[in-house]
């Protein structure tokens, strides 16, 4: 794999990473109600992270504009998908967490912002 593919492999990991945890901030914190913000990060990494990793691995291979707008469409639908069907029975009303997760599309923003880094001040 080249430096280029793992800089954009791990932005876009670290692209999802930072997007749950801005959503688990918004968690309400012990009023009783709903899952806390650890919890929601919890189920996030692994029902809605972690399956991401084969796209991820999928998309640093095809970096094409259309491939990357397909399949980031593509992994939203079937997270939307597991959330409204397998999901439900493990997490009840808290599947509602799963939808802005998916509307991310991160391959594409990986994509951009690798454009507009400089490619000469990249360092490893």
């Amino acid at each position: 794999m080249t430096r280029s593919s793992r800089l954009w492999l791990s932005l876009h990991l670290g692209l999802g990473l930072a997007w749950i945890a801005l959503l688990a901030s918004r968690a309400p914190t012990g009023s009783g109600h709903g899952a806390t913000g650890s919890q929601v990060f919890l189920m996030l990494l692994l029902a809605g992270w972690l399956p991401s990793l084969a796209l991820a691995c999928w998309q640093v291979k095809h970096r094409r504009w259309r491939s990357l707008i397909g399949s980031d469409l593509l992994g939203a639908g079937v997270l939307v998908l597991l959330a409204c069907t397998a999901y439900v029975p493990l997490f009840f009303f808290n599947v509602a967490w799963f939808l802005p997760l998916a509307l991310l599309p991160r391959g594409v923003l990986s994509e951009l912002l690798i454009r507009l880094l400089p490619s000469g001040r990249i360092t490893p």
